[in-house]
């Protein structure tokens, strides 16, 4: 279902509409009119679904971004742990371990920054073609009651 093309054909029904000469109202089908907004009433809860299903999709990438994250920060851990663990190389492993951990926490960072960026977009794309959505059906409902 497209809401906005509804949404279209609910705009086309108002304007093509025979007027009441002097009075600025308009006589339209009220059948046409009232299966549109039935329409639009049975798809609104799958534009909901959608955007449920982007916040699930969000947090799923955020979680698999943190898990990447402390992976990585527990394996640069581990090879820290490795090189300080041979004597004669000790201050040198420091130095990678630590070049190693810097390197992770950034990259996690950066990933968890990345998802959180990328949800938060398509969420608010989301919210603004819902408020439009509404925006227009409300519109629409006092055109009617005029």
């Amino acid at each position: 279902m497209d809401i906005l093309k509804l949404l279209d054909d609910m705009e086309e029904i108002v304007e093509t509409a025979s007027t009441i000469p002097f009075s600025g109202k308009t006589v339209i089908n009220k059948e046409e009119l009232l299966e549109i907004v039935q329409t639009l009433r049975v798809g609104l809860p799958d534009e909901i679904k959608q955007a449920a299903w982007i916040k699930e999709e969000r947090d799923r990438i955020i979680k698999e971004a943190e898990a990447e994250a402390h992976e990585k920060i527990s394996l640069a851990q581990q090879k820290a742990a490795e090189l300080i663990d041979e004597s004669e190389l000790m201050q040198e492993a420091t130095n990678q371990a630590e070049k190693l951990i810097n390197n992770a926490q950034a990259e996690s960072k950066q990933i968890r920054e990345g998802a959180r960026d990328y949800a938060d977009q398509i969420l608010q794309n989301t919210q603004e073609n819902l408020s439009e959505v509404i925006k227009l059906l409300n519109e629409n409902r006092q055109e009617l009651r005029d």
